[in-house]
């Protein structure tokens, strides 16, 4: 994220031979307490709504996806006109469409297996069936390629940059959404495959075994950007990217991962010793699958936070939104989140074939 990781207004007080700690000024430290009061309230609504999962999860990420795509469509009217209103709708329809396609396909698969095998009296809407795998729709995505390419013929001041910008964000934005869905509700795919003799699922794993991989994703993300930021502001002083995010430091950059592997891999270690694994393939038999993600999570993190800091740039704004105060806007606090669900996502569907990249086939589910 654009703010953490930051040495500006900080002063080197002390140093011995290449280690000094930075001087906070009473501004530095002003921001510091609202991030962490923001922080706090974020953690307080967004937690709960992991455990209780289900629809609870799937409103939020829902109301946070349409907040994402009006900050998108914002951004570029630093430099141009507004925006018809045909935009406005078709973004936030497709952004729609491209999130929650996957649920109605899978759902219907699932119909239609039950009605060719006579158990069409078992069926329900689930929102975990069949989500063995993000997908996008092609066909939706060619439309809105379609679209805004064909905007770009009939609005004189809707430019190619434009369409490029839109489909690019688009895609990107709604695919990290639905792997933030795909990890929560993944857990039961897995417990089927792992465990095919299971009727009923337990209220502990339904409400919280099932919601750890999602927090498992969460905890590396917050720790790389909470431990980027101190580590930024404490020591930081070779700055990393000067172009893009002129805050940043590589010291920051370095902490970051450090603390977040750290944190994230002893968070399923614990687990597991408890017995209570993230995954069947996510355990201390499968260490080296954990560290992979825990290195994972904070890598594609960094380079979400620079992508998106890139696309404010050049727009020349400070934050996509105001809505979280002293955060900034809703995309400004989920832009390592959503590449880093994306990274983990894939390579969790990749795990779970066993690292068979070229033999991966979808499970069956009966």
């Amino acid at each position: 994220m654009d703010k953490d990781n930051k040495t500006t207004e900080n002063k080197p007080v002390k140093e011995n031979n290449n280690l000094h700690v930075n001087q906070i000024n009473p501004e530095g430290k002003k921001t510091m307490i609202n991030r962490i009061i923001v922080g706090v309230i974020m953690f307080l609504i967004v937690v709960p709504c992991l455990i209780l999962g289900d629809y609870v999860y799937f409103a939020l990420i829902f109301c946070i996806a349409m907040v994402s795509c009006h900050e998108i469509i914002m951004a570029p009217q630093s430099l141009t006109h507004k925006y018809k209103n045909i935009i406005y709708v078709f973004a936030y329809v497709m952004m729609i469409l491209l999130i929650y396609w996957i649920f109605i396909k899978n759902n219907l698969k699932e119909y239609e297996f039950l009605k060719q095998n006579g158990k069409l009296d078992q069926f329900n809407f689930n929102l975990a069936n069949g989500f063995s795998v993000p997908q996008i729709s092609l066909t939706a995505f060619f439309v809105c390629i379609a679209f805004f390419f064909f905007m770009v013929i009939i609005d004189k001041n809707f430019s190619i940059n434009d369409a490029f910008y839109f489909i690019s964000m688009l895609f990107i934005v709604s695919i990290g959404y639905q792997c933030a869905l795909f990890l929560r509700y993944y857990p039961f795919v897995d417990m089927h495959i792992s465990n095919p003799s299971a009727t009923g699922i337990e209220p502990f794993f339904k409400y919280w075994q099932s919601a750890e991989l999602v927090m498992f994703l969460l905890i590396g993300v917050t720790m790389n950007d909470v431990g980027a930021y101190f580590v930024g502001v404490l020591f930081g002083k070779h700055h990393m990217t000067p172009r893009i995010s002129p805050k940043k430091t590589w010291e920051g950059f370095v902490g970051g991962i450090l603390i977040s592997i750290i944190v994230s891999f002893s968070f399923a270690m614990i687990l597991d010793a408890l017995g209570s694994p993230l995954t069947s393939f996510l355990d201390i038999n499968h260490w080296y699958n954990v560290l992979i993600l825990s290195l994972v999570m904070p890598l594609t993190g960094c380079l979400g936070d620079l992508m998106f800091s890139s696309v404010k740039r050049n727009f020349g704004i400070k934050d996509f939104g105001t809505i979280l105060k002293s955060h900034g806007g809703i995309l400004d606090r989920v832009d390592s989140l959503i590449f880093s669900a994306i990274g983990v996502s894939l390579f969790v569907v990749v795990m779970s074939n066993e690292w068979g990249i070229l033999l991966w086939h979808e499970p069956s589910v009966s």
